[in-house]
């Protein structure tokens, strides 16, 4: 009995009207009070009410520029001696990740197929990135640079076709 009892307080009026077990008693509708959750006391055995008034909050979309296409042809690029393959949303595969609680930036290129040293080393000659912040992780051959180089990276591949 006590379920259906916070079961009405929750769902409102009509819910006393519905139920079976209330059509013989006689329960004033009006004497009801409304609310959001209702949860039981095991102590007291009381009903204990919460309202949770919280103001909606407002959320601005993030709105980001679209990648443009890949500027080169798949013949283009094959001559290349590596390529940076696009993820199936066509967006480049270049990834900021956040480290020591926001503290240390690493950015990921992903998707590299071809000569990942020349590759290595033509960011380090175009970006200014010093050999000490770039490596390639051996497992997964990804290509990671040390700080906010994320907006350079992307830009450069773009200017190079990919």
């Amino acid at each position: 009995m006590h379920q259906h009892v916070s079961r009405a307080l929750c769902r409102g009026q009509n819910y006393l009207s519905q139920s079976s077990i209330y059509r013989t008693t006689v329960i004033p509708s009006s004497n009801l009070p409304t609310c959001r959750f209702a949860s039981w006391s095991q102590s007291s055995r009381s009903l204990t009410t919460t309202a949770a008034n919280k103001p909606a909050r407002s959320y601005t979309p993030v709105s980001h520029a679209p990648t443009p296409p890949p500027t080169k042809s798949l013949e283009d690029l094959a001559g290349a001696s590596y390529i940076v393959r696009r993820t199936p949303s066509i967006q480049l595969p270049v990834y900021r990740r956040f480290a020591s609680g926001g503290n240390r930036q690493v950015v990921l290129i992903k998707k590299v197929d071809g000569d990942r040293k020349k590759l290595l080393d033509d960011l380090v000659e175009t970006l200014g990135v010093s050999k000490q912040d770039i490596r390639l992780n051996p497992t997964t051959q990804h290509i990671e640079l040390k700080g906010d180089y994320y907006e350079k990276t992307k830009s450069w591949l773009l200017e190079r076709g990919f």
